[in-house]
């Protein structure tokens, strides 16, 4: 028989604990779409109750066709020696950073060789060409779905589901308030920018700040004063998810929330809405599968996918959305998506109510969004890219 030639390797890491344990989770999707392009592939978990030194150094004698992580602690992490762990590791490293790039500064100004990173909008795309000129390559990329193993029917009554994390817009506020000067006022004049204009990127909105306030930055100073302003980010969300929630609950729509810290979310009128514990993320698809409508709220990626798109898309899931430019570009309105406007936030309220009252159109967008999933958005797409990218370093 003839010898069977050894399959290349390629090594996915989890080496931060992310809400709901996805980074673990999305490894192992990745992985095992790497299987079936017929590589082997490691998986390596790390806490920081391990002796990460013993678990870390055997890897350093294997040969990777490419190394992946998802918001990364590795390029943090060295050697006894001093040495950056990742300039010993023998493959193209990319770090699939899942929220805006101005949290990860710290591992994007490192300066380890062979860092490439994978981001889920355009426009940040851009901001880390721009400003983070040690990064090797960046490039857009969503991140896939996968199919529940459910295939009972959807629940009985037809309620719109949103799954995510909510935080008291005005606790966050809070941590705006508390800042210094200069950095308070920035971020307040960069909230109010991007609430009445939602679809502005927040480095777009913050360049045009120190145009008006006549203030200029090399492009390192502009990165630390971004980093320094990450409530702006996550005031912006949760500013827009209530928002959302309250315009939903107002017209009597039937909502489910699923996920962290809606005991702090109020309104004054909750009868068409119910709360649902939070699940680890690998079994959040069991319950979008059941869903007939699912709810996204990103105005933290404008130019980009959250993955509650294609989540919803894998599982038949009709998904209603607010529109992007990146988005209109990929999904036609009412054929395989339902979106509403951030700037018309009573449009939200409209497609809901037109979506609950038309079975055949959920039926047909389900359907045509299924599709279109199979076809473009599955892990395996999404390894057979990253591998492309890596060949072409």
């Amino acid at each position: 028989m003839p010898e069977q030639r050894q399959r290349e390797k390629v090594l996915i890491f989890s080496s931060r604990e992310i809400c709901y344990s996805s980074s673990n989770f999305f490894a192992y999707q990745l992985g095992a779409a790497f299987e079936e392009l017929g590589f082997t592939a490691d998986i390596c978990e790390l806490s920081p109750e391990e002796d990460l030194d013993a678990k870390l150094e055997p890897l350093l004698g294997e040969t990777y066709r490419v190394v992946v992580d998802f918001n990364s602690m590795l390029p943090r992490m060295e050697l006894e020696d001093g040495t950056p762990y990742l300039d010993k590791l023998n493959g193209p490293f990319f770090d699939y950073i899942l929220d805006h790039p101005l949290f990860h500064y710290t591992g994007l100004t490192s300066g380890v060789k062979n860092l490439h990173a994978l981001v889920l909008d355009e426009a940040q795309a851009a901001y880390v060409k721009k400003y983070y000129s040690k990064v090797g390559s960046v490039h857009m990329l969503p991140l896939g779905a996968t199919k529940a193993l459910y295939e009972g029917e959807k629940e009985r009554e037809c309620r719109i589901l949103f799954p995510g994390t909510y935080d008291s817009p005005e606790a966050v506020y809070e941590i705006v308030t508390s800042s210094p000067e200069p950095i308070c006022s920035m971020m307040k004049c960069l909230i109010e920018r991007r609430i009445e204009e939602p679809l502005v990127p927040m480095e777009e909105a913050f360049r045009e700040e120190l145009v008006a306030e006549e203030v200029e930055l090399t492009p390192e100073q502009f990165a630390v004063f971004m980093n320094s302003m990450y409530a702006v980010d996550a005031y912006v969300r949760d500013y827009f998810r209530k928002e959302a929630l309250d315009r939903l609950l107002a017209g009597g729509i039937p909502v489910t929330v699923m996920g962290e810290g809606w005991s702090k979310y109020s309104y004054k009128d909750e009868h068409s809405l119910r709360r649902e514990r939070s699940v680890p993320f690998g079994l959040s698809f069991e319950r979008i599968a059941k869903a007939h409508i699912l709810l996204n709220v990103s105005p933290i990626f404008n130019r980009g996918m959250h993955d509650r798109i294609p989540a919803g898309m894998a599982n038949r899931t009709v998904v209603l959305t607010d529109e992007n430019p990146y988005l209109a570009s990929m999904f036609a309105e009412g054929k395989e998506i339902s979106f509403y406007s951030l700037e018309r936030m009573e449009s939200l309220t409209e497609q809901a109510e037109r979506l609950l009252t038309e079975k055949d159109l959920r039926t047909e967008i389900a359907e045509n969004a299924y599709q279109v999933f199979e076809t473009h958005h599955t892990w395996k797409h999404r390894a057979k890219q990253i591998l492309a990218w890596a060949n072409s370093e």
